[in-house]
């Protein structure tokens, strides 16, 4: 019998309720002893429903008396940093979700302490995870280098009301720019963002543009103040073309891959359009499952951070390199225009 990695969560929310509780309790390498939360009757709730044996109020009581070989930091944004920090000077494997703090500072801070510990620290962007970007990215650099990339997230919400506790462009938006970044595959060299305010005392609307140091160029938009939740990208090269779905006002998931065929395509009015070949890609069906945990990257994320446990591997997001995405973050609303 494989020996089981003990698990703690901190955080009783809907991000621990909704994904990654149900997640973990299909990793068979990986058993929860322990929840906490400061409502402890949500912690109590869950754990009932998961047959976790032991509850917690405060999280440094959990992690001084349970042995845990890792810590799921599932807490909102403000307190990230504080909680993930705890555990890694406790000497604990630490995940937490996004953002890496709410700052950059806090982000390399605990880069910084997780490096000193000798421990793991990862980031769950679950975008990165998600089965089809995976397989979206793999076909398409096997066929042709990317020259663009377009990243767009856009939704409704009342965000200075909504966000009250953190800045939402670095709590939510960092999802889109985290794919842009990691799609690209480089840092950014120039960059240039409009910043709008609709509707609202704060900023909720923004576009950016980016040359990438490898000379890849992307845009990143978002807006919260639109009529439904559309979330896509579009990766761009000269031998093929791809569209990613991750919720056109829903939460459908699906890709579609253009294939150059070697025809021109540069005039639909005189010549014509030159069909592509066009490759499918369902989420649920590729995911093998119509589980939203699943198609959409959230237990790809917690197995990912298991394996690490068990055999001292990276985590696809490091905290480091979360860190250079808030870098991003802060680079495109300091480069206003």
């Amino acid at each position: 019998m494989s020996k089981k990695v003990k698990i703690g969560v901190i955080g009783a929310g809907g991000i621990a309720k909704n994904v990654h509780l149900p997640s973990l309790s299909e990793i068979e390498d990986c058993e929860i002893v322990a929840i906490c939360d400061l409502y402890e009757d949500k912690a109590k709730t869950l754990a009932d429903k998961y047959g976790i044996k032991k509850t917690y109020a405060l999280h440094h009581e959990m992690i001084e008396k349970e042995e845990l070989d890792g810590v799921f930091v599932l807490v909102n944004p403000d307190r990230t940093y504080w909680v993930a920090d705890t555990c890694l000077k406790a000497g604990l494997n630490v995940i937490m979700e996004k953002p890496a703090g709410i700052n950059s500072y806090q982000a390399h801070s605990l880069a910084r302490t997780a490096e000193e510990m000798g421990k793991i620290a990862a980031v769950a962007m679950n975008r990165r995870h998600i089965p089809i970007v995976q397989e979206t990215l793999k076909r398409v650099k096997a066929v042709t280098e990317i020259t663009e990339i377009d990243s767009r997230f856009m939704k409704y919400s009342s965000i200075h009301s909504d966000w009250h506790y953190a800045d939402a462009y670095m709590c939510d938006i960092i999802h889109a720019l985290d794919l842009l970044r990691y799609a690209a595959g480089s840092e950014p060299k120039d960059v240039a963002t409009v910043v709008q305010s609709n509707n609202a005392p704060v900023d909720n609307a923004w576009c950016s543009i980016v040359r990438f140091e490898n000379g890849i160029i992307g845009t990143l938009r978002a807006n919260y103040q639109t009529a439904a939740r559309f979330h896509d990208f579009e990766i761009h090269g000269p031998n093929a073309s791809a569209y990613i779905n991750l919720g056109f006002g829903n939460m459908k998931c699906g890709a579609e891959i253009h294939y150059n065929t070697g025809g021109s395509m540069y005039s639909a009015a005189s010549a014509g359009v030159q069909e592509s070949r066009i490759e499918y890609l369902d989420a649920v069906e590729f995911a093998g499952s119509d589980k939203n945990s699943h198609y959409y990257g959230y237990k790809a994320e917690d197995v990912d951070f298991i394996n690490c446990l068990l055999n001292g591997t990276k985590p696809l997001c490091t905290i480091e390199d979360a860190a250079k995405s808030m870098d991003m973050a802060e680079l495109l609303l300091k480069k206003r225009i």
